[in-house]
């Protein structure tokens, strides 16, 4: 996935590039020297997970506000 790609899905998800870093046990600077080049494999995949994982919890934390 390019690294453009990877920043719309975050754009997209409503996460933040420190979120997704923190969710994979990474520092933000590793996530930065990561989206200097195109992912692929185990990368992508702990990517999109941390993803996903952030994007429930905002939606866990919205939901409760609700009530």
């Amino acid at each position: 996935m390019k690294k453009e790609e990877v920043k719309l899905l975050m754009k997209q998800n409503q996460v933040k590039q420190w979120e997704v870093a923190e969710a994979m046990g990474i520092s933000e600077f590793t996530l930065c020297r990561w989206l200097r080049k195109d992912l692929k494999g185990k990368q992508l995949e702990r990517l999109n997970s941390a993803i996903k994982k952030v994007r429930s919890g905002k939606e866990e934390t919205n939901g409760k506000e609700g009530h």
